[in-house]
């Protein structure tokens, strides 16, 4: 009886340092990094004028989410390509990309993803796998005003994984293609530069993440609320910029985990197009990793990580590839 009552003692002490140890790493706190010049002044190169004015559509949840709508130019309504910013920015990031197609004859759609710009709580979601029903949302809105049959997807950087992590599911037999720019494929992927010094643009919360993940498997889903990572945004940018996602957010806002998985689902629809001098993406790791796997890529030389968004010959090979 004694050896049962000592036994359970030390269970429960271990319990409760496991609880203990989890209430500490959910309280590390969040540390933003310095802000990263490149991409600040990258974004402000993106020319904005001419940019239209904010549409909504109400989501599932009745939130209300805003897009900027820019309707092709010869009044073609055949194909409509929707554009997926990158992380923390908005909407107008994709300017001029949209622009561009619609003066192509593509009415173009550039979201305000939710928990960006003037969609939702910025920074939060309410679930995982909101963002997808959201964009199948939207799809069921434009076709409500457009007898569409064909949609496009272009995504820039976390745009681009969770343009990725689309063509994996069932929603991306709604597409015909999708366009990656300088695509971010998840942590643990070879195209990431080491993220220090010139190429530092998030700062994760390491032990949050991990007691998060420990939670959840207990069926304890709040901590995915709390801030799970912080971006290097210039201070001047604030009113526009969304500087920290919650765990949710940063898990849906990106690409799928089996994201070799995801381009073969994909079935040859997606193509990816990256600087040579991209600071965060390494530019020859996608030349070494996605032929491969059916995926062309186009590598554009004196090109970094927000030309790819503005740059001329950047815009010149977007076009090509939804023509292509």
């Amino acid at each position: 009886m004694s050896y049962l009552f000592n036994l359970v003692a030390a269970l429960l002490s271990l319990v409760g340092l496991a609880a203990v140890a989890l209430a500490f790493m959910l309280a590390s706190p969040l540390k933003r990094p310095p802000p990263l010049a490149s991409i600040h002044e990258g974004a402000m190169k993106i020319d904005a004028v001419g940019s239209p004015e904010l549409s909504r559509f109400q989501a599932r949840d009745g939130t209300w989410l805003a897009y900027r709508l820019y309707a092709a130019t010869n009044g073609a309504r055949d194909r409509i390509a929707i554009l997926a910013h990158g992380s923390s920015a908005q909407s107008v990031e994709m300017n001029t990309i949209a622009a561009a197609l619609a003066a192509a004859g593509v009415t173009a759609v550039a979201m305000d993803v939710r928990g960006h710009g003037a969609s939702g709580t910025r920074g939060d979601i309410a679930y995982l796998g909101q963002l997808d029903d959201d964009l199948a949302d939207l799809l069921g809105e434009l076709k409500k005003a457009n007898p569409v049959e064909r949609f496009l997807l272009i995504g820039h950087s976390s745009g681009g994984g969770f343009a990725l992590r689309v063509a994996g599911e069932p929603l991306g037999e709604a597409f015909d293609k999708f366009v990656l720019l300088a695509p971010y494929l998840g942590y643990r992927a070879p195209t990431n530069r080491p993220a220090e010094g010139p190429g530092l643009w998030a700062s994760p919360d390491i032990p949050r993440i991990v007691a998060t993940l420990a939670l959840g498997r207990f069926g304890m889903d709040w901590p995915q609320a709390l801030p799970a990572i912080a971006f290097a945004n210039a201070p001047v940018a604030k009113m526009d910029v969304t500087p920290v996602y919650t765990y949710r957010l940063l898990q849906n806002y990106t690409a799928p985990e089996d994201w070799k998985g995801a381009f073969g689902k994909a079935k040859g629809r997606v193509a990816v197009i990256a600087g040579a001098e991209d600071e965060l993406m390494d530019a020859l790791a996608y030349q070494r990793e996605l032929p491969p796997l059916g995926v062309p890529v186009t590598i554009l030389p004196g090109v970094d990580h927000m030309g790819v968004v503005w740059r001329p010959e950047a815009i010149k090979a977007i076009v090509a590839a939804l023509n292509g």
